[in-house]
C-alpha cells in the first residue's frame, strides 16, 4: 500500500505541475498523498465546487493552519486526499476539471 501510495502521489504531483498557474504547498521528501494547492487567484471553494459538479471529492479551505495562510497571504488551499483505492485514471480527471476550471474562472486565459 506505501508504495503504491508513494507511486500515486509523484505521479500527481507530476501531473499538477503541468497546470500553469497552479502552486503546489509542501515538498517533503517521502510525502504521503496530500497535496495542497492554489490555482491562479481563483477562490480555493469556487474550485472545490467545481471539481464537486465533476464528481470529485476535495477540502478547500484553512485546514486548520490558519496563521500559515495568514502569513503566506493566502484565503486558503485546495487538498486532495489518496490513497491506494485512486487510480491514475482519477487523477486525470482531476487534471481535466482542474483545466476546465481554471479556463472558467480566468475567462479562457
Amino acid at each position: 500500500i506505501f508504495a503504491y501510495d508513494q507511486q500515486l502521489t509523484q505521479y500527481t504531483l507530476q501531473q499538477l505541475q503541468q497546470i500553469p498557474g497552479l502552486q503546489i504547498f509542501g515538498n517533503a521528501p517521502n510525502r504521503v498523498g496530500v497535496i495542497s494547492f492554489q490555482l491562479e487567484k481563483i477562490h480555493p471553494h469556487d474550485i472545490a465546487q467545481f471539481l464537486d459538479h465533476d464528481g470529485i471529492a476535495v477540502r478547500a479551505g484553512h485546514h486548520c493552519a490558519q496563521p500559515i495562510m495568514r502569513k503566506l497571504g493566502i484565503p486558503g488551499t485546495v487538498r486532495v486526499s489518496l490513497y491506494f483505492y485512486n487510480t491514475a485514471t482519477e487523477i486525470q480527471t482531476l487534471i481535466t476539471s482542474l483545466m476546465h476550471a481554471r479556463k472558467f474562472f480566468t475567462y479562457g486565459n
